[in-house]
């Protein structure tokens, strides 16, 4: 069954909805591995599935331009009416984007930062010389006109970063016909105003105007707000995978004290809370996106919850539908998951097909929640932004808060608040010396109002509190803490010594908002001073809930497994006479014992026994004990985590990178595809400059199965057929640089 249709003609609006969520890496890669792919010539292009056809990282430095850098030819750079001179801008990968609201370190998504990037700063050109304004323009650039005749199918990718006021309006336009029609692809995926991108990472497929066409524009237009910025990196054209489903949008509906309510994700809940009544279980519910070529037959919705690493749920949607190529479709698991005490609640939600995926990795979403004995908490620990009632009010008593429900009798001990400084602008944040109190409101159902209950001591902030969590005791009387089930406001009052509606850029107090979870709406709210009535916020804001119980473990193994399996095939590691340990806050940076490989995987382990539970540990993995082959060297970042119940981490060895090579020696690029394969995958190597390639395939005992040596290339393919060897995993090796193989 296949109804992928070439359009000749396409202007209707195509709109994505939000993808997976996006969480960034606690343990980054380094960038000298990740280097600029410059486009394969069309001679040595094969049309497989995934190969990457145009690629684009803004590497446009020109010293002799008196801007400092020069707009490629074929590209096109405009403000619609010319009205103000607004235009995209290049930038350094180390340059910042300022204004009258906007402090930035540049684009924080970008694959490439070192040789630039292309942004709109708004903000910017709304604030000059002290001066604030508020013209608003559409400005767009657009990429060099593309030859898709000999691919039917195209897929564009990029990285963005945005923040827009008001209401985001950025869209992708494509044309087939020199610009005469247009087809839409909104590129906002649910991001609500004043707000960072939700998705900083699309992935669109246009074949149905762009594939099989010989006259192909691309544009990224910005549509008129006056605030803040957008960015733009590292874009490529690649042709589609026949199959490749997506899981974009999935939904944790978790059943609540009132029927028919959704209390939606919470990161940490009671085991108090947890009882026979439902509340603590799951039902789930997915959105799915064929952006692959065929259609998909007999797609449904898996989801399986693992509790402290065992499988205690699995269900599939009861309902199984054929998806065709670029349509959707939704999927609903409605047979609740119940929790069953302290412990990691791990879900993992799949969408699954009869076909095999191309692409099998955004086909998952995972999440985790935790049932403690006191911490009640929506936000996780870390913050990604920051939330305050600037927008609103930005009075001196303005309430923020978190709803929360009760379902049993209980006491409640505090409440907790990620106190927050602004690193890039401090001034607009807060400082010691403003001060704000705990409440704790309950909802009156029949005056439809919330009343006070309980409330904290005045506190004044000090230097320590900035960028922590600040725990405060609530203030007893034997009888208030002592609560009913029914609904509850956890909020922070907040002064900051403005008055009444002062400069938010002056006079904000400013607190942590976590947006790495797929939350409901409605859980965060605010209230003006002197009102009554309490509105939702769009930041999840970092606000807990502590009450008076005890029970829950204190302490808990961590078993460390670090993947070893490309250190031994360059031959920085040799089993058989070296050895790795693990060196951290754990260990006082000193040694560890050394891991073991019992089934000779490649994969090296170490329990670490009793550390605290919700501890921050930081630690780095060793060669031989020794720091000079140690991952990251020369001061690189340590590796941070977070201890809970359930503690097993799967690292890669210096995250796959090799230590101790000369840079010359490596390919600028190397890839392969498709991996996983069959036996039968192609190899794209794109080099920097001319050079000798020396390649080479082994499997997991290290012996060779295929070598192959080419002199004096730039650019360069061939296929590889590994198809009469042992299913597996096996190590392909181009100069020093390694990357895995999957034959199946």
């Amino acid at each position: 069954m296949k109804r992928f249709t070439l359009l000749l003609l396409m202007c209707s609006i195509i709109v994505l909805s939000y993808g997976q969520v996006v969480r960034q890496d606690a343990n980054p890669v380094p960038y000298a591995n990740e280097q600029k792919m410059l486009p394969i010539p069309k001679e040595l292009s094969l049309k497989t599935e995934g190969e990457i056809f145009f690629h684009e990282t803004f590497n446009w430095k020109n010293d002799a331009d008196p801007r400092g850098w020069t707009l490629p030819a074929g590209y096109q750079n405009v403000e619609v009416g010319d009205t103000y001179g607004f235009k995209f801008q290049w930038r350094a990968g180390t340059d910042s984007i300022r204004g009258r609201y906007t402090f930035l370190p540049g684009h924080i998504y970008s694959k490439t930062p070192e040789d630039g990037y292309f942004v709109l700063p708004m903000d910017e050109y709304n604030f000059v010389d002290g001066i604030t304004t508020a013209n608003g323009s559409i400005c767009n650039f657009q990429l060099p006109e593309q030859d898709c005749s000999t691919h039917p199918t195209v897929v564009l990718k990029f990285r963005q970063y945005f923040r827009c006021n008001p209401a985001p309006n950025i869209k992708v336009y494509v044309s087939n016909d020199l610009g005469v029609h247009w087809s839409s692809y909104n590129m906002v995926y649910e991001t609500a105003t004043n707000n960072f991108a939700n998705n900083p990472f699309p992935e669109i497929n246009i074949s149905d105007v762009a594939g099989g066409m010989q006259h192909v524009w691309i544009k990224f237009e910005w549509g008129g707000m006056a605030r803040y910025f957008w960015c733009v990196d590292d874009i490529t054209l690649s042709t589609a995978y026949n199959n490749e489903l997506q899981l974009e949008t999935p939904w944790l509906k978790m059943q609540d004290l009132e029927a028919n309510d959704d209390e939606g994700f919470m990161f940490m809940i009671p085991n108090s809370q947890t009882d026979a009544n439902g509340f603590g279980g799951y039902t789930f519910r997915a959105g799915f996106w064929n952006a692959g070529r065929d259609d998909q037959e007999s797609c449904y919705l898996n989801a399986e919850i693992f509790k402290n690493g065992v499988s205690v749920y699995n269900q599939n949607s009861t309902r199984t539908a054929d998806i065709w190529a670029l349509q959707k479709d939704t999927f609903e698991i409605l047979t609740p998951s119940v929790t069953s005490g302290y412990g990691n609640y791990d879900m993992v939600l799949t969408a699954k097909q009869k076909a095999t995926d191309g692409l099998p990795g955004n086909n998952v979403y995972r999440d985790t929640y935790y049932v403690t004995d006191s911490v009640y908490s929506a936000a996780d620990w870390d913050f990604e932004t920051y939330a305050s009632t600037a927008g609103h009010g930005n009075n001196d008593g303005d309430y923020m808060g978190i709803v929360y429900d009760i379902n049993k009798p209980t006491e409640v001990n505090s409440i907790s608040c990620m106190i927050m400084q602004r690193h890039e602008n401090p001034r607009a944040s807060t400082k010691p010396g403003y001060s704000f109190q705990y409440w704790l409101f309950k909802w009156n159902v029949e005056d439809q109002i919330y009343n006070e209950v309980l409330y904290s001591a005045s506190t004044e902030v000090t230097q320590e509190m900035l960028n922590t969590w600040v725990t405060v005791p609530m203030e007893k009387d034997g009888e208030s803490e002592f609560i009913e089930p029914g609904r509850y406001v956890a909020a922070i009052q907040q002064y900051h010594g403005g008055g009444l509606g002062p400069d938010n850029n002056t006079y904000r107090f400013t607190i942590g908002s976590d947006k790495n979870h797929r939350y409901s709406g409605g859980k965060t709210i605010y209230r003006l001073i002197g009102g009554d009535s309490w509105t939702g916020l769009e930041d999840l804001s970092m606000i807990r809930l502590n009450l008076n119980s005890t029970g829950a473990p204190k302490n808990a193994d961590v078993v460390f497994n670090v993947d070893m399996t490309i250190p031994i095939a360059n031959g920085s590691f040799k089993p058989a006479t070296d050895f790795v340990d693990v060196s951290g806050t754990i260990n006082n940076w000193g040694s560890s014992a050394h891991f073991t490989d019992t089934d000779g995987d490649g994969i090296y382990t170490l329990s670490f026994p009793a550390l605290g539970c919700f501890t921050k540990i930081e630690y780095k993995y060793r060669i031989n004990g020794d720091w000079n082959t140690s991952e990251f060297p020369s001061g690189g970042p340590n590796r941070v985590y977070r201890t809970s119940y359930y503690n097993m981490l799967h690292d890669v060895y210096n995250n796959g990178k090799s230590l101790g090579i000369n840079n010359n020696a490596l390919a600028s690029s190397i890839n392969a595809y498709p991996n996983p394969t069959q036996g039968l995958f192609t190899l794209a190597v794109t080099n920097a400059q001319v050079m000798d390639l020396n390649i080479t395939v082994t499997n997991i005992q290290g012996q060779t199965v295929y070598q192959n040596q080419v002199k004096s290339v730039l650019n360069y393919q061939e296929n590889i057929d590994l198809s009469s060897f042992a299913k597996g995993m096996y190590f392909l090796k181009v100069n020093n640089e390694v990357m895995k193989l999957l034959v199946n």
